[in-house]
């Protein structure tokens, strides 16, 4: 595991995430402001690029990319095997299927908004995924093996989520953090696997962006049971697709 590499990218995000995201909840809070404030929204915005930021920066101190351009082309590197966007389909199938038929739902925006959504959705989320599964989750499992590595990804990416839900007005701001944080040991195993079988990030930011933007179409409330089923039918398909990928090598060359 590359330490230096690691622990610069750590620290530039939350230091990023502590200014801007930690700025806009006390003044939302001190103030009594939503995320509708112009300010407020641009500080939010900035907020969920910090990993995006730290990703370039680091990679680039520590000699892993030459440029923006380099660095551009690692992350849109579009070129997978049909089993790596099958994946990318199955995991997000599992998310919504169980949520919905677990604790019912209504449409939201109609179906056909999907393509105006996901777009929207690489800088409301997908962007992460240059830090997060990029840096993090492949470095860890370096020293700390997949699993142990993927715990890691996902308590750090729930306590990055924190400031947030102090926002007044932002969709997390009603949600209760604990639940979030088994939806995000949830989504961190979905994501370190097709990271693991794809070796890329753009079919992570996929994902990424099909969860959050499909969230606007199929509305539903989490639940402690909905979670939790999810997470334990999310983990036993990983273990079953990584074995599979290690016995049939279906891995992207």
């Amino acid at each position: 595991m590359n330490k230096k590499l690691v622990k610069e990218f750590l620290i530039i995000t939350f230091v990023i995430m502590l200014i801007f995201w930690g700025g806009c909840a006390l003044i939302s809070q001190i103030f009594n402001l939503t995320i509708n404030n112009i300010f407020l929204r641009i500080m939010h915005i900035i907020g969920g690029f910090s990993p995006t930021i730290a990703s370039y920066i680091s990679l680039k101190r520590n000699n892993k990319v030459k440029n923006l351009k380099e660095w551009l082309k690692k992350i849109f590197d579009i070129k997978h095997n049909i089993w790596t966007y099958i994946l990318v389909i199955l995991f997000v199938l599992i998310y919504y299927v169980l949520g919905c038929a677990i604790n019912g739902f209504k449409f939201g925006a109609p179906i056909f908004m999907l393509i105006v959504i996901l777009p929207v959705m690489l800088f409301g989320g997908g962007n992460e995924e240059v830090g997060w599964r990029m840096i993090l989750q492949p470095e860890l499992e370096k020293k700390f093996g997949f699993h142990i590595a993927t715990i890691f990804t996902s308590i750090i990416w729930w306590l990055w989520h924190l400031p947030i839900f102090f926002i007044i007005g932002t969709a997390n701001a009603n949600m209760n953090y604990f639940l979030f944080g088994i939806m995000c040991l949830t989504l961190c195993y979905a994501l370190a696997t097709i990271r693991k079988v794809s070796k890329g990030v753009f079919p992570c930011i996929l994902t990424h962006c099909l969860i959050n933007g499909l969230s606007a179409i199929f509305v539903f409330n989490y639940s402690l049971l909905s979670c939790c089923i999810t997470l334990i039918v999310t983990i036993i398909v990983s273990i079953l697709i990584l074995n599979m990928a290690r016995s049939l090598h279906i891995k992207d060359e």
